[in-house]
């Protein structure tokens, strides 16, 4: 089916997931990632989640592909979704504007858990399907790996991958059909031209159709014309400083947003195609300006790493929080910590608590940084915290209650991220240990395991978790019940009744009973799960007032 609008045409058609990861894998698409869809970021629950799903033949979304009118491979910003060992493809472009996770996911699944992207490996832990108990497990404990049933069916190997267990191939096999036959959504849209009215056109279209995936809007897809705008020596510079950064995370519509602000365009214009295209076509290209630009935001990473022990973007709430902090070191040339006073210190990192645990960028994005980018332009000292806060509104500080919401959400979502970022950082602060014992801060956040305290396969095997499903997710991954543990010390926990129980594991790990579990021994059982929850908030909100007391009430 097809449908053509004023400058793009829109086509939707579904593919069983052994065609499509075929076209993918033999070249017959080559998908790119623009700089919005760059990071790969489930992990192996919502992978397991995700094939469980399809196996319940319940819904997961859609795939997303643009095919613009220019060429793709001259995009510096993008990036193959998968390397290939092709010689030569001769399929066509697309851009990948939806649905990464999904597909990304898929290629792990077809390649044994691991895969390339731009000579950078991902890979996650195996997942598999336990016959006897009809579920998909983390590990392989009892059950068969995932990959290797499908891999085996579509390589014609299924009856090598089931022989030690005959009783169950029958089993095995329709789990694996329903896999490789199911069928997702591809919409794929086209523009005619690269016009100011396709952005706009665009951006309503991916509205209409996406309702799994990410919400984009006119920003990101202005942001993806932006190599058929710069000179080509402008955007190679950019790509090379955000190269330097990658092991940060750092996002690169954040890089770019910060960088043009220092060569005078202002962050309202990107609400508007024509005068962001206007403003961009005009910009001259400067050397000394992205050699500043690049110290400030340089600067910036290492101070969030020493001030609070964030060696990633990825747990930021609010990432364009990150571009008013670097513009302030553009603006003072402060490159090192020795030219910030202790007391500058403590409000830049105040201001930047407060902002990413009050979701202050989530509406006005533009308008409000563009507000904030002004204040920092006038200053000519320190760094002006009163008045960033007079932009923020009387009510600026995080209450008791604020916190307390983190056991009304799943944490491990997007909208639960700024608990997760406030754990993080309050255990980083508190010198917690991992379960060998080594700091925390030791590891690196990508190996790093968000553990439930109380696991969650224990509550499969009781009624106490409320029956519908997104209300037990929330119940079991709130903010009470959330920490911090290397992926592979985790696998080392028992997951199941009664050693699952944290009265029964927790003595065994008392670097694990620093992480703010409440030290009443009665709570650790599973009949006073809420209690327990209810006290392990209660002892992260007087860490976090000993640590944040100015803004924490």
């Amino acid at each position: 089916m097809s449908q053509n609008l004023l400058n793009i045409s829109l086509s939707v058609d579904k593919e069983e997931l052994r065609e499509l990861i075929k076209k993918v894998i033999e070249g017959e698409w080559r998908l790119y990632l623009p700089q919005f869809q760059r990071d790969f970021e489930w992990d192996e629950e919502d992978i397991r989640y995700f094939f469980d799903s399809i196996i319940r033949n319940l819904p997961v979304g859609s795939i997303i592909l643009w095919k613009p009118s220019r060429n793709i491979e001259e995009d510096p910003f993008a990036v193959p979704l998968i390397d290939l060992d092709i010689a030569e493809q001769t399929g066509e472009s697309y851009y990948l504007l939806d649905g990464q996770q999904r597909l990304t996911s898929l290629l792990l699944l077809y390649n044994n858990w691991s895969i390339y992207r731009m000579k950078t490996k991902i890979s996650r832990s195996i997942i598999s399907y336990v016959p006897t108990q009809n579920k998909l497990i983390l590990g392989k404990k009892g059950g068969v790996n995932l990959s290797e049933l499908f891999r085996g069916y579509l390589d014609g190997r299924f009856d090598k991958v089931v022989a030690n267990y005959p009783a169950y191939k029958n089993t095995l096999e329709k789990i694996t059909r329903r896999i490789i036959e199911y069928k997702i959504p591809i919409y794929t849209i086209k523009t005619l031209s690269e016009d100011d009215n396709v952005v706009t056109e665009m951006a309503d279209a991916f509205v209409r159709i996406n309702k799994a995936g990410v919400r984009i809007g006119t920003v990101e897809l202005m942001l993806s014309f932006l190599a058929g705008v710069v000179s080509g020596d402008f955007s190679k510079q950019i790509r090379n400083i955000h190269r330097e950064l990658e092991n940060r995370d750092l996002d690169l519509n954040t890089l770019i947003r910060f960088i043009l602000s220092n060569f005078g365009v202002k962050q309202t214009v990107f609400s508007n195609v024509k005068r962001f295209r206007s403003n961009v076509e005009k910009i001259k290209f400067s050397g000394e300006i992205l050699e500043r630009s690049k110290k400030a935001i340089k600067f910036t990473m290492d101070f969030l790493h020493e001030e609070l022990g964030l060696s990633t973007c990825k747990i930021i709430p609010s990432k364009v929080s990150i571009i008013p902090i670097a513009k302030y070191f553009y603006q003072q040339q402060i490159f090192t910590s020795d030219n910030l006073s202790e007391n500058e210190r403590k409000d830049i990192i105040n201001w930047f608590m407060i902002v990413n645990m009050k979701g202050y960028y989530s509406s006005s994005t533009n308008s409000k940084l563009e507000k904030d980018l002004k204040i920092i332009a006038d200053s000519s000292g320190a760094f002006p915290y009163t008045n960033l806060l007079d932009n923020i509104g009387e009510r600026y500080k995080i209450r008791k209650a604020d916190i307390e919401k983190g056991d009304s959400v799943n944490v491990l979502k997007k909208q639960g991220l700024q608990y997760l970022f406030l754990l993080y950082i309050l255990l980083i602060k508190e010198r917690a240990e991992d379960l060998d014992g080594s700091l925390l801060i030791t590891k690196k956040y990508s190996d790093l395991h968000r553990h439930h305290i109380f696991p969650k396969e224990i509550f499969s095997e009781t009624d106490i978790a409320p029956d519908d499903p997104d209300e037990k997710e929330v119940y079991i991954s709130s903010l009470g019940n959330i920490t911090f543990i290397s992926g592979t010390l985790h696998e080392e926990i028992p997951k199941n009744l009664p050693d699952a129980e944290p009265i029964n594991y927790l003595p065994r790990y008392p670097a694990l009973q620093k992480h703010f579990i409440p030290p009443e021994k009665e709570l650790w059982r599973l009949e006073n799960f809420e209690r327990f929850k209810q006290a392990r908030i209660e002892l992260i909100y007087n860490v976090a007032r000993k640590h944040f007391r100015e803004i924490i009430e």
